[in-house]
């Protein structure tokens, strides 16, 4: 059966992240114009490319004279159509989409959602979660006959699966070839190797729309737990665990051509990718929603740079005199007006995290307060350069502006709507 589209989507990541990145593994995927396949099988139930975000492993020095390296590890992302990795966002949050699979009522859901575990010194990574399951997914190229067959056989004995494609029928063949490997899997650490998200049980009649019943796959992984643990030569032990929400991915363009995926905020008409959101339990930070009784974002005005004209945050429309709250503890350090901005205060959340609120009608707070999460800093209203009330919003990481929507978790997103 033929492809269901063919999306690229890749994460645009703020620059300054990249001075955080030791090592990215960089496979260049195999080109596929033909394809040799079971006849049973479904190759990319939803295509796109696949895209994780969060923050690579990095070694540094402990700061002790002499101490030995420190490791660490992280995950990044594989996008399968293009063979390229994804950095993180900057709340280290990683963004899933479903990429080239394999879906079949005999083999389950191969997603294609591909990441890799990334690192320096690390003997062996256990990967678990608490819904659905896991696989292998690795690039065979340059295939002989003789190899094919091996793996139709595999796959026919329910060892694998498989997708075996060309450039031509002349020319050696390539495959990408998956294995389950349920809920849970110990193994020794290898950089190259790639895993996905899979889903043992698929369902789609001949009459269903095959996207959706990909999509309602997908789901099972809404509030499921992502456990990843490694052991290092050093014979230390790092865990790290990840929540994992499903949705619509908004797809922004920038005018160099970098796309930003913004978590489950797409308007009917807007490009989308579904998919998996996922974030850290320990290393991301989350904000309240900053306007009482409005979860409504513009689309007038996206976050990004369109046309030439950059919009540090987003725009949330609100009735005049709306209460603004705090989106998380912090001290007021900056109360002003200016013919852009008009009213508008900033505050410092610590560890380099600002929120900034403008085109206020009044500013409830005073530089110097203290201010806690929830708390009324101020009242919506039209002032500087504003064409309705709204509430400005803006985040802000050591001094460089963030896409606000990432610091917002699933249970705030699943309520926004986008106009």
């Amino acid at each position: 059966m033929n492809d269901y589209c063919k999306l690229m989507e890749q994460i645009g990541v703020p620059k300054e992240l990249e001075s955080r990145v030791l090592s990215a593994a960089r496979r260049q995927a195999a080109p596929r114009t033909a394809s040799k396949r079971s006849g049973r099988l479904l190759r990319g139930a939803v295509c796109a490319a696949c895209a994780l975000a969060l923050v690579l492993g990095t070694v540094h020095l402990a700061p002790r004279k002499g101490a030995a390296l420190e490791y660490t590890f992280g995950l990044t992302a594989y996008a399968a159509e293009t063979g390229e990795t994804v950095l993180p966002n900057a709340n280290g949050a990683l963004a899933l989409t479903s990429g080239t699979g394999i879906a079949s009522e005999e083999a389950g859901h191969y997603t294609g959602c591909l990441f890799q575990v990334t690192g320096e010194g690390i003997e062996t990574v256990s990967l678990s979660v608490d819904r659905g399951g896991l696989y292998r997914s690795e690039t065979r190229t340059g295939l002989t006959d003789e190899e094919v067959r091996r793996l139709f056989q595999q796959q026919e004995r329910g060892e694998l699966v498989c997708d075996v494609y060309g450039e031509d029928e002349d020319s050696p063949m390539n495959a990408e070839v998956m294995t389950a490997l349920g809920a849970s899997v110990t193994e020794h650490f290898d950089p190259e190797v790639r895993y996905g998200f899979w889903v043992p049980e698929y369902e789609a009649g001949p009459d269903e729309d095959l996207k959706q019943a990909a999509w309602d796959s997908i789901d099972t992984f809404d509030g499921a737990k992502l456990t990843v643990t490694v052991t290092f030569a050093d014979g230390r032990e790092q865990s790290k665990t990840y929540t994992l929400s499903t949705g619509r991915l908004r797809v922004e363009y920038s005018e160099d051509g970098r796309r930003t995926m913004l978590p489950q905020l797409a308007g009917d008409k807007e490009s989308f990718v579904y998919g998996i959101y996922a974030a850290s339990e320990t290393e991301s930070r989350w904000l309240r929603w900053p306007v009482q009784d409005s979860r409504t974002v513009s689309l007038g005005n996206p976050y990004g740079t369109v046309n030439g004209r950059t919009h540090s945050g987003i725009d949330i429309p609100a009735v005049q005199g709306a209460v603004i709250l705090a989106a998380a503890d912090g001290t007021v350090t900056e109360v002003g007006i200016d013919a852009e901005r008009g009213n508008y205060l900033v505050l410092d959340h610590g560890d380099g995290l600002e929120t900034v609120y403008a085109a206020c009608r009044d500013v409830t707070v005073e530089e110097g307060d203290t201010v806690k999460a929830g708390g009324m800093i101020a009242a919506v209203g039209s002032t500087g350069m504003s064409t309705g009330p709204h509430l400005h919003f803006e985040v802000r990481q050591d001094g460089q502006a963030q896409n606000p929507v990432a610091y917002f978790d699933s249970a705030i997103r699943d309520t926004l709507t986008a106009e």
